[in-house]
């Protein structure tokens, strides 16, 4: 399976890197490389788009023109996939503990899991993947997956206005008529509220529509998010709806919220005022159908959630998707 990426992880070696490691990308934490991965089982074969370095006073520095040209020629390779298979693309944004070629394979898991739904007609995965740690040292780990999840945000904005501009630039011969999508899962979420900042910032706060479906998935996020021009409150303009799953059961919520000091998390119980948000934001409930290991990786492990995350790629209306109970003391739907 192809998976296209970007990433602001340090190359390994520098040059023809092979693979991408845990500290940023040695000229700048907001630098992206671009490139796809052919995933086949457990062996990730990983193609990089070459880059020329231009040597300054410094030394030498990443010649940003010759990567706005590589995004653009990724960009138009997805394009023309999309275009050629009638398939949707989502962007996919990896949590806390997580290595580069383990963000491929669970990006490969992802296309996989929404193409086996019946019915489906299945999405193209891209990754963007910024330097998690990757290793189990559960306080040390965190709090630096942290820091980087917020420092990588401008590098996300950036392939976000990448987009834009390769979304401005195509002619009306080129359009695939499909639909782009955007999954962040766990910390992700955090990486989008510092990406959305300077999105925000870079934009004059004058948001285009990017995505149709925006699906937060066991968001490591405060639970007042939406209540915050600083946080997720103008994420609604990104996209035509934001979809919030959560599992009150979720361990890793838990751990968030009393071990790391941080506020109620978003993935634990949903928003923290659910009558007092955007009505682009739909609330999914997903704790009674979550059960045992996956209670944090459920988008992907939990065939109900994935189906239900395919029945809202599809465009079906939120209170025709099968398999939900709308609760109207706490306006959400429960998945049954």
């Amino acid at each position: 399976m192809k998976i296209y990426f970007a990433t602001n992880r340090r190359p390994s070696p520098l040059t023809k890197p092979k693979n991408f490691g845990r500290e940023f990308n040695p000229d700048g934490a907001s630098v992206i490389r671009f490139g796809y991965a052919v995933v086949k089982g457990n062996r990730v074969d990983i193609k990089v788009a070459p880059e020329k370095l231009s040597p300054d006073k410094n030394g030498y520095s990443l010649d940003l023109d010759k990567s706005r040209l590589g995004s653009q020629k990724i960009f138009n390779q997805a394009r023309k996939t999309m275009k050629t298979r009638c398939k949707d693309t989502l962007i996919f944004i990896h949590g806390y503990n997580v290595s580069f070629k383990n963000a491929l394979k669970t990006a490969a898991q992802i296309a996989q899991n929404l193409q086996a739904v019946k019915h489906s007609n299945g999405v193209d995965v891209a990754l963007f993947s910024w330097p998690s740690d990757g290793s189990m040292k559960p306080f040390l780990a965190y709090a630096s997956d942290r820091r980087d999840a917020a420092a990588s945000g401008p590098a996300v904005a950036r392939s976000f206005l990448m987009f834009y501009q390769f979304l401005t630039n195509i002619l009306k011969e080129e359009e695939c008529d499909q639909h782009v999508h955007l999954m962040c899962h766990s910390m992700g979420n955090y990486v989008l509220r510092h990406a959305l900042q300077e999105f925000i910032r870079q934009s004059s706060e004058r948001i285009p529509r990017l995505f149709d479906q925006i699906f937060l998935m066991a968001p490591d996020e405060d639970d007042d998010a939406f209540e915050h021009k600083h946080k997720l409150l103008l994420l609604p303009k990104l996209g035509r709806r934001v979809n919030v799953y959560f599992n009150r059961n979720d361990r890793a919520m838990s751990i968030s919220d009393f071990t790391k000091s941080n506020p109620e998390r978003l993935g634990d119980d949903g928003p923290r005022l659910p009558f007092q948000i955007p009505s682009k934001i739909v609330q999914i409930d997903c704790t009674s159908v979550v059960r045992g290991i996956v209670e944090h990786n459920y988008y992907k492990d939990t065939p109900k959630v994935v189906a239900d995350i395919v029945s809202t790629l599809d465009g079906i209306e939120p209170e025709e998707i099968p398999n939900r109970k709308f609760i109207e003391d706490k306006n959400r739907y429960r998945l049954i």
